[in-house]
């Protein structure tokens, strides 16, 4: 539909406003359905259907408005010393809400997800920026073919990939040396106390691992060493994993606004992680490593 090829500028992407366009799909797996680590996509699927308005939470009129910004405000205070990047892949990049804070600031973004209607309203999002734009419907399983970039964001994406090993080495070798890999896992404990929490799932609830609730979720939660872990055994540098949202979107979402400063939140946070009850009930690691 636009002229040229990708990446497309803020000012190209005007003419996608509003228009439900297609890409070509980089993994037949996104049309197959019907497994339980296609849960998490077949909700999203439904999910714009049936509540389009939660989904399109960029809108200031979505009621999940607030509580979106909110939570990634708190991943961009923790990340901000990456924020200045050139060239950024962003997986899981959904309707873009880390992609846009990157396209503002001038840089050409690589975004990935599998569901289509979400990259759709990244490209509505995005147009009038002043970065460059790149959308691909894939999965992590079928990343696509880049030259290294100086950052990659995975915010609330990798929680729901089966064999994150392996993506986590693929991830790192589209990472120039000395790039940095920001991301955010669910933790073991502190989803279960949140509202949204799936029914029938003590044995998760007390153990940590894999969520496995059929027709309802499949996803990964990670305690701090095992999270560690997991990256240094892909060739990545730790670099820092801090406890978050505990508030906002977490336990504790019912007991503060969502439309709290940020300072207000930040405190909140601090907080949390000292008290004797709470400090092992944060919902997100959030992450910084790098490629050596």
């Amino acid at each position: 539909m636009l002229d040229g090829h990708p990446p497309y500028n803020g000012d190209a992407l005007e003419a996608l406003e509003g228009v439900e366009f297609r890409l070509p799909c980089g993994d037949s797996w996104i049309k197959r359905g019907h497994n339980p680590e296609h849960t998490y996509l077949d909700e999203a699927l439904e999910a714009w259907k049936e509540n389009p308005e939660w989904m399109d939470f960029l809108d200031l009129d979505s009621p999940a408005s607030d509580l979106k910004r909110a939570s990634r405000d708190v991943y961009l205070h923790h990340w901000q010393k990456y924020l200045d990047a050139d060239r950024v892949l962003d997986i899981g990049c959904g309707i873009g809400r880390l992609t846009h804070p990157f396209l503002d600031r001038g840089a050409t973004v690589i975004g990935v997800d599998a569901d289509l209607g979400s990259l759709q309203r990244c490209a509505w999002y995005a147009a009038r920026r002043p970065g460059k734009l790149d959308l691909h419907w894939t999965s992590t399983s079928a990343l696509p073919h880049v030259e290294p970039v100086d950052v990659i964001v995975a915010c609330e994406s990798l929680c729901y990939v089966p064999d994150l090993e392996t993506v986590l080495i693929s991830l790192r070798k589209r990472l120039k040396p000395g790039g940095a890999f920001l991301l955010s896992m669910e933790a073991e404990y502190g989803w279960a106390v949140g509202p949204d929490a799936p029914c029938d799932t003590l044995e998760s609830a007390l153990s940590g691992g894999i969520v496995d609730a059929p027709g309802d979720r499949w996803v990964r939660t990670v305690g701090r060493d095992e999270l560690a872990a997991l990256l240094e055994d892909a060739g990545f540098i730790v670099e820092d994993i801090v406890a978050t949202h505990y508030l906002v979107d977490g336990p504790l979402e019912d007991v503060m606004p969502s439309a709290s400063s940020l300072e207000d939140l930040l405190d909140a946070e601090a907080t949390c992680r000292e008290h004797p009850v709470w400090s092992p009930l944060n919902r997100i690691w959030t992450a910084v490593a790098r490629r050596p």
